[in-house]
């Protein structure tokens, strides 16, 4: 592999997250497969993203859509085959895209042979693979933990077979593996191993904070006892999630990863408190991780640029986050904020300092489409509907898994791929100039005052100004007196522009230049017509 991707690749990387199910079918029984992600893989290359990232299409029962892994090596027949994945791999590295897969390490599913075995006898040598108790005395649960799904109630499931409880952080079928147990960390070696010897570049790891448990299974305390995910307490901690030892366990796996040269882990951490999370990423673990409280916040820039800064404050110096807008759990951009914001949450996701990650579809601007109540079976299918191609859909021959969205005619790649003013070009304009640019792929970050509606920072000698608001807003940017635009939301703004005021139209983004000569006579720019 040749071109952009020298090493640390990661570390100048956009990621384009594929959702398997919905992105391209290729046999017409409505469910996308690994044979059409390859069919679609010059998409991916065009609009420039460096890696795909492709969640769970192992051997499965469905009970969390492949976030429980009946087998680790080996590909749902839904999807195709270990075959199919060598050929997409291969074809990905010739179009110089790398791949990376989704690792869930915390839980496997109930009709794993490794949880078949531990529940069949208390005295199977796999028991202790999992994590296993008594009732409590009045025969209910061990402790007061909680499923991380509300619908769940508690994390502990009773075995009629055993007359013990075993614990699940997700749903019933979703047993806890014990990483207390050195035999799970070997047996982990061997399925990183497993993919990296086929050509893997890398994994995103499910849930990465939630790998050891308290050995003694005590109650979390009354203050935090009612939270399902990562809750800050000044002095109180959680007892099922977030414990020390996580970091040992993250530790030991990037040993396997090193050991194939550059590769990475990418973690799912979804902790919101930024001196928590910051010990996540750019150490001797994981290389980065979701800035989780990102996708979080509302329209608001200052709320973005609050966000921002406080986790780059809380991180190592050279430590990267990854940005994202949206996932296959996150509702999409455009149906939280409106597909007008669309150009300026693009712009920002793709200038800031850190890895950026595409959800399959954003780049058109595809909002969620919620099923029918009778078709809805995971309560976050209107962000997983297929991907729109042309104006027929372009995802299958046959019947979809899901419907397609409404506005399937008109957002789609083919409407989109040859209009200079779409936002699928201006995600391409975007990928490239980042691709090219020592200041957005190294430059420092530092955010700027600028008034409420506007979130402005500098990345070395560029300056990002993205207007969040209806209205036109002008602000003397610090600095220079005058830049040169070198993107912008808008196709018709370029050239030479004063910064004393820079004015920004309703909902536009821009990249300066600051290093052009200060001219009092630097025309000022005009509103958009």
């Amino acid at each position: 592999m040749t071109g952009h991707l020298s090493a640390p690749w990661w570390r100048e990387a956009v990621l384009y997250q594929i959702y398997p199910r919905s992105f391209a079918d290729s046999n017409g029984d409505g469910i996308g497969d690994l044979p059409g992600i390859t069919s679609r893989l010059d998409h991916v290359a065009r609009l420039g993203a460096d890696a795909i990232w492709l969640s769970p299409f192992y051997p499965s029962p469905q009970a969390d859509f492949g976030y429980d892994i009946s087998d680790y090596e080996d590909v749902d027949p839904v999807y195709g085959t270990l075959d199919d994945f060598d050929a997409m791999v291969a074809a990905a590295h010739e179009r110089d895209v790398r791949v990376v897969i989704d690792i869930v390490m915390n839980h496997t599913s109930d009709q794993h042979p490794w949880f078949l075995e531990s529940r069949s006898d208390r005295t199977n040598p796999k028991r202790d693979w999992y994590i296993w108790a008594d009732p409590a005395p009045d025969g209910g649960p061990p402790n007061n933990w909680l499923s991380a799904f509300e619908r769940c109630g508690t994390a502990w499931q009773l075995d009629s077979l055993t007359g013990q409880y075993y614990l699940h952080s997700f749903t019933p079928g979703q047993p806890d593996l014990n990483w207390r147990n050195p035999d799970v960390h070997a047996a982990m070696h061997k399925v990183w191993q497993f993919w990296l010897d086929r050509g893997v570049d890398g994994f995103r790891i499910d849930v990465a904070h939630r790998l050891m448990k308290d050995p003694q299974l005590r109650d979390n305390p009354p203050e935090v006892a009612h939270a399902r995910r990562h809750f800050t307490h000044p002095v109180v901690r959680q007892r099922n999630l977030d414990l020390p030892e996580v970091h040992d366990v993250l530790r030991d796996m990037r040993v396997v990863l090193d050991g194939y040269g550059d590769r990475f882990a990418l973690g799912e951490v979804p902790i919101s408190d930024d001196a928590r999370l910051a010990t996540y990423f750019g150490g001797d673990g994981m290389q980065t991780a979701f800035h989780i409280a990102f996708w979080e916040q509302p329209w608001d820039a200052q709320a973005f640029r609050k966000c921002v800064d406080g986790l780059l404050a809380a991180t190592q110096a050279d430590a990267l986050p990854t940005y994202a807008l949206s996932t296959h759990d996150i509702p999409r951009p455009v149906s939280r904020y409106g597909v007008e914001h669309a150009p300026v949450a693009a712009m920002m996701l793709l200038t800031l300092r850190g890895l950026a990650c595409v959800y399959y579809g954003e780049e058109i601007g595809m909002a969620d489409a919620p099923p029918a109540l009778e078709q809805d079976v995971d309560g976050r299918d209107g962000q997983r509907t297929p991907m729109q191609w042309d104006a027929t859909g372009g995802f299958t021959t046959g019947t979809p898994w899901l419907p397609l969205a409404a506005d399937q005619h008109v957002v789609n790649v083919d409407a989109q791929g040859d209009d200079p003013g779409s936002l699928l070009n201006l995600y391409r304009r975007l990928i490239a100039y980042r691709r090219g640019s020592e200041d957005l792929l190294r430059g420092d970050y530092v955010s700027l005052d600028s008034p409420a509606e506007v979130y402005a920072y500098r990345r070395g000698d560029l300056l990002v100004a993205l207007n969040f608001a209806d209205h036109p807003v002008a602000f003397d940017a610090p600095g220079r007196a005058a830049g040169r635009v070198e993107l912008s939301t808008r196709v018709d703004r370029e050239g030479v522009v004063s910064l004393r005021p820079l004015e920004l139209d309703a909902f536009e983004g821009v990249v300066l230049r600051l290093s052009v000569e200060d001219a009092a006579d630097a025309p000022a720019p005009e509103a958009a017509p």
